[in-house]
C-alpha cells in the first residue's frame, strides 16, 4: 500500500514538467505574436504592400494547418516530450531568421517555421499539463493552459512595442528574447523528471508505421460544428485584424504616429480578450450566445467611427469591446464543440475545429490585404465591419442550434 506521503511527492515530481510545459506554451504564443507591432516598421522600412504583409501572417497559418493535418496526434503515440523538443526547436529557428531577416521572403521563411512550431508545442503542451496535473484535475490544468496562451499573446506585442520606444534595434531586440526563453525552455524539457506512466512514447510505435489522423465530422454533429466553427472563427478573424493589420490602421487611419504605441493596441486586444474568456467561463451559454455578438456589432461600429473620424478614443474603445466580444465568443464556440463532441471523435473533431477557424483567419486576413491595395485601407475597413456584423447577427439568429 503506498504510503500517505505517496501523493504529494508525485505531486512535486509534476510540478517542473508542468512548469516547462506552461514555460513552452509562454514561449510558443509569445514568439508568434511579437512580430505584430513590426509589420509596421519593416513595412515602412522595405516598402512592400498590404497583400504582401497580410500574405506574411498568413504563411504563418499555413504552417500551423500543415501541422495539424499531419502532425497533431502524433504526441499521442511518440510522447509529448518527444514532439515538445522538436517543436520548440522550430520556433527557436523562426525567431532568429526573424531577428537577421533582410527582406520580406525571410519574413515568410520565419513565420512559417513560427507556425509549424506553433502546431507541435500547443497540443502537445497542452495536452501533457492536463495530464500531469495532480488527481487528475484537468478543468485546473485547462486554466493553466489558457492563462499562459492568454499571458504569451498579450507580452508578445508589449514586448515587442516597449524594445521599438527603448532601444535602436527594435526590430532585433525581441526576438533575442524569444531565443533566450526557447533555450531556457529546451533546458527545463529535458531535464524535467517526467513521469514514467504519462506522455511516454507508446509501447511497439514505429514513426515509419505512422499516419496521421484524418480530420473528419460526424454527420450526426455537422450541424453543432458548424454553428461552434462560424462561431470561433467569427471571434479569430477580429483578433487576426488586430495581429496583421493593427499597427499599419492605427498608424495610417487613426494618426498614431508612433509605433511602440500603435503596437500596444494589438497587446490591450490579446489580453482583454484572454481575460474575457475567464470571466465568461462563469456565464450560461444562452447569455453568452446573445451578449458576445452584440458587443462585436458594437465594438465594430466603434471602429468603424474610429477609421472615419481618425478618433484615438473611438479606437481605443473598439479595441476593448471587441477583444470583450472575442473572447466571450470563443467560449461559446469552445464549450459548445466540447460537449457535443463524443470523446471517441473528439480529437479529429476538435482538429477540424481549429482548422476551420485557422482558414477563416487567413482568407479574411488576405481579403483585406488584397482589397486595401485596390481599394484603399479605409474601404476595404470598412467593407470587413459590414461582413463581420452580418456574420454576428447571423450566429444570433442560428443560436437555437446551440445545445443549453
Amino acid at each position: 500500500m503506498p504510503s500517505p506521503e505517496a501523493p504529494s511527492a508525485l505531486n512535486s515530481r509534476n510540478t517542473l514538467p508542468i512548469a516547462a510545459c506552461m514555460l513552452a506554451l509562454f514561449t510558443t504564443i509569445l514568439a508568434s505574436h511579437m512580430p505584430t507591432p513590426l509589420y509596421a516598421v519593416w513595412q515602412q522600412s522595405w516598402g512592400f504592400s498590404a497583400t504582401a504583409l497580410t500574405a506574411v501572417f498568413s504563411v504563418y497559418v499555413l504552417g500551423v494547418v500543415i501541422t495539424l493535418l499531419t502532425l497533431g496526434s502524433l504526441s499521442d503515440q511518440l510522447g509529448r516530450r518527444q514532439v515538445l523538443v522538436p517543436g520548440l526547436l522550430f520556433i527557436l529557428s523562426g525567431s532568429i531568421i526573424f531577428m537577421l531577416a533582410g527582406d520580406i521572403y525571410e519574413l515568410a521563411l520565419a513565420r512559417l517555421l513560427t507556425g509549424i512550431g506553433t502546431g507541435m508545442v500547443t497540443g502537445a503542451a497542452t495536452a501533457a499539463v492536463v495530464e500531469l496535473e495532480p488527481d487528475g484535475n484537468w478543468a485546473r490544468g485547462a486554466i493553466l493552459t489558457a492563462l499562459a496562451f492568454t499571458l504569451g499573446a498579450a507580452t508578445g506585442p508589449t514586448v515587442s512595442s516597449l524594445m521599438l520606444r527603448w532601444t535602436d534595434h527594435g526590430d532585433v531586440w525581441p526576438f533575442l528574447v524569444a531565443v533566450a526563453l526557447c533555450i531556457t525552455t529546451l533546458i527545463m524539457l529535458i531535464s524535467a523528471p517526467w513521469p514514467a506512466h504519462l506522455g511516454q512514447r507508446q509501447q511497439g510505435f514505429r514513426l515509419r508505421a505512422w499516419r496521421p489522423t484524418p480530420i473528419k465530422v460526424p454527420r450526426a454533429l455537422l450541424g453543432i460544428f458548424l454553428f461552434a466553427a462560424a462561431a470561433i472563427s467569427l471571434a479569430w478573424s477580429t483578433g487576426s485584424l488586430y495581429s496583421s493589420l493593427g499597427p499599419t490602421l492605427a498608424r495610417e487611419l487613426i494618426g498614431i504616429d508612433d509605433l511602440a504605441m500603435a503596437g500596444l493596441f494589438a497587446a490591450a486586444w490579446q489580453l482583454v480578450a484572454g481575460l474575457s474568456q475567464f470571466a465568461a467561463q462563469r456565464q450560461p451559454l444562452n447569455r453568452l450566445i446573445i451578449a458576445g455578438p452584440l458587443l462585436l456589432i458594437t465594438g465594430l461600429l466603434a471602429l468603424g467611427g474610429a477609421v472615419w473620424q481618425a478618433s484615438v478614443w473611438l479606437f481605443i474603445a473598439a479595441t476593448l469591446i471587441t477583444g470583450m466580444a472575442a473572447g466571450a465568443i470563443g467560449v461559446v464556440a469552445t464549450v459548445s464543440i466540447a460537449r457535443a463532441a463524443p470523446p471517441a471523435e473528439r480529437g479529429a473533431t476538435t482538429s477540424a475545429f481549429y482548422l476551420a477557424a485557422y482558414l477563416t483567419m487567413a482568407t479574411v486576413v488576405l481579403s483585406i490585404g488584397f482589397a486595401s491595395d485596390q481599394i484603399g485601407l479605409v474601404n476595404s475597413m470598412l467593407g470587413f465591419i459590414g461582413l463581420i456584423c452580418c456574420a454576428a447577427l447571423s450566429i444570433m439568429l442560428l443560436r437555437h442550434r446551440l445545445q443549453p
